[in-house]
């Protein structure tokens, strides 16, 4: 747990680019490495904390100090000294360690910030999508079909179909979030048939053909790209809550069971 501006991070596991990409905290923003030893107890992003109009962030990472020879900044027996001023040495020693690692601290900012500037090229393509695929895949189908709305919902999963189809527990889930309905069922009708009720409630007539119309490119597209080819299925919609009142108009496989 990180603690920023009096609240709890959890960065467990994840590198400091992707949760400093997400805060405002870029033209401030100062590099402090601990080195990587500590790394066996602790995480990436050790700490990050306001100072006045800066913000620190502490890596468990090695920076250029940690790379270079020591022997650059220390005498090789500079504590082997008498009992009496060890503790004076050892201050001293300090002393010189913090001053090196002030030194190199515009350098290890300036090589975080480009590690930073990619980790938000990368959040931008993210946000992006798969565009570029999906475009693809999506090039055989009309106009029209491309911007059905469910289409346009589940075109994300393109990519990842030769993982999911055929996986009807997995798909029915997936239903539910694309048509934005509680209930999806599958049923057997017969041997190698299976039908997808669509449960939709309390819709009038026109709301009802609005969406069958809508489903009905979409459940092609659907059984296209994500429902194995050796299978027949299908789809009704049906309000399996009907409230029956005499007199009131019903809609045949919609809300009428016979």
């Amino acid at each position: 747990m990180v603690n920023y501006s009096d609240d709890f991070i959890e960065a467990r596991g994840i590198k400091a680019e992707t949760w400093i990409s997400l805060l405002d905290v870029y033209e401030n923003l100062s590099i402090q490495t601990e080195g990587v030893f500590v790394r066996n107890y602790s995480e990436d992003l050790l700490k990050l904390e306001k100072d006045g109009e800066q913000t620190i962030a502490t890596l468990s990472r090695d920076g250029v100090f940690h790379l270079l020879p020591q022997g650059l900044f220390f005498r090789e027996n500079q504590l082997r000294v008498r009992a009496i001023d060890f503790e004076q040495a050892l201050e001293e020693l300090k002393k010189q360690k913090k001053e090196a690692l002030a030194f190199f601290k515009p350098f290890d900012t300036t090589y975080f910030n480009l590690n930073l500037q990619l980790e938000q090229k990368l959040n931008d393509f993210a946000e992006i999508g798969n565009d570029i695929l999906t475009n693809y895949f999506l090039s055989q189908y009309k106009e029209e079909e491309k911007n059905n709305k469910y289409i346009s919902k589940i075109k994300i999963l393109l990519p990842f179909v030769s993982q999911i189809r055929g996986d009807v527990l997995l798909l029915v889930d997936v239903l539910k979030g694309t048509l934005s309905v509680e209930k999806v069922e599958v049923e057997e009708i017969e041997l190698f048939h299976q039908r997808f009720i669509i449960h939709k409630e309390g819709m009038n007539a026109e709301e009802y053909r609005a969406m069958d119309k809508e489903m009905e490119s979409f459940f092609d597209f659907f059984r296209h790209w994500f429902l194995p080819i050796e299978q027949k299925y299908d789809y009704r919609i049906k309000d399996y809550k009907p409230p029956f009142t005499l007199g009131t108009e019903l809609i045949l496989d919609y809300n009428t069971h016979l």
